[in-house]
């Protein structure tokens, strides 16, 4: 009899799902495709960008497969339960998911003999890998289009010498600020942890991402490198959505590396990474802003950039983080009655 085998450690669902799938004598996933009116996954529309939401084949409650898998390898729905859970940080939508660790699936191909994708690389405050500290990838495949994404994004890194090439200069390129964004990436963990025990883990989580939002506007793009905009998820490049539609929405589709420097950005201003550690990242070659008040006057004009973030900001105050201990220039913050 089919034995149905663990997840690994923080494997997403549709990871596993296929894993099960092509090794079942059975394959539930591939024959549910093939005999369906669809027959094929529905491609990302470009609604998506301005909101439109997908069924997250990730969650139990919206994937439409478990109840197959449930009856075909005799598994309760509190097993799944307890071995895929809620998503407990904001995640990329699906229409826009693609990071990967080609390290993880490395090693977990060694492992198993199939790789593996990892809940992780599906939370937009974690550009970088938790396990190597190196950046995230973006792979030239789509999460929504394919039942075995897993597996098409580990062939398509492998099979284009070119691609794989510069997402191994990414991840090569830029140590010490990286390393710095990882500290940064860590602290929030800590942060969260510490604050949900009091229920603020959610006003901590979106403050950061706030914050990471106006960072990633364009007035900012002078402070990322080319490539961080390059494989822009979508069909469009940078949409250019006016102030609001930039704010909230480019965020979702953005490259690991976008999301990284924003995160570094963020760190800066909220005092983790002082402007010594920052302005040694200039010898990398590149030059990025390294102190708060250069920041806050790239974000200070008046198409209403500042009045946009500190009203949201102060949605998600809390006593861990709020504006009251931020370093933000006197006049901005009179002005802003911050």
């Amino acid at each position: 009899m089919y034995k149905v085998p663990e997840p690994l450690a923080d494997e997403t669902l549709t990871s596993w799902m296929w894993r099960v799938n092509s090794t079942a004598h059975i394959p539930i996933m591939s024959y549910m495709r093939f005999s369906s009116l669809e027959g094929e996954i529905i491609e990302r529309d470009t609604i998506g960008l301005w909101g439109g939401r997908f069924a997250d084949r990730d969650l139990l409650t919206e994937n439409g497969f478990v109840e197959s898998y449930k009856q075909g390898f005799n598994i309760s729905q509190s097993w799944l339960n307890k071995r895929f859970p809620e998503f407990s940080q904001p995640t990329i939508p699906i229409q826009f998911r693609r990071a990967f660790c080609s390290q993880c699936f490395i090693e977990s191909f060694q492992k198993i003999g199939i790789p593996v994708s990892k809940v992780q690389w599906c939370y937009l405050t974690k550009p970088l890998c938790e396990f190597h500290g190196t950046p995230l990838h973006d792979s030239s495949i789509f999460f929504i289009d394919h039942d075995d994404y897993t597996i098409q994004a580990f062939v398509s890194y492998w099979d284009d010498r070119q691609f794989k090439e510069d997402c191994d200069l990414i991840r090569d390129a830029g140590t010490m600020r990286n390393s710095l964004a990882l500290k940064a990436q860590q602290q929030l963990d800590k942060l969260m942890k510490r604050a949900s025990k009091s229920g603020h883990g959610f006003g901590v989580q979106m403050f950061v991402l706030t914050l990471m939002r106006a960072m990633m506007l364009p007035a900012f793009h002078h402070g990322y490198p080319k490539i961080a905009f390059a494989h822009w998820g979508g069909s469009d490049p940078y949409a250019g959505l006016g102030l609001h539609g930039d704010f909230y929405n480019e965020i979702y589709r953005s490259t690991c590396l976008a999301r990284l420097y924003a995160l570094y950005y963020s760190a800066i201003i909220l005092g983790w990474i002082t402007s010594e550690q920052a302005f040694k990242t200039c010898r990398e070659g590149y030059f990025s802003p390294w102190r708060t008040d250069m920041i806050w006057t790239t974000l200070d004009d008046r198409q209403g950039r500042l009045s946009l973030l500190f009203s949201e900001l102060r949605l998600y105050e809390t006593p861990y983080l709020n504006l009251t201990h931020m370093d933000i220039p006197k006049l901005i913050r009179i002005i802003n009655d911050a």
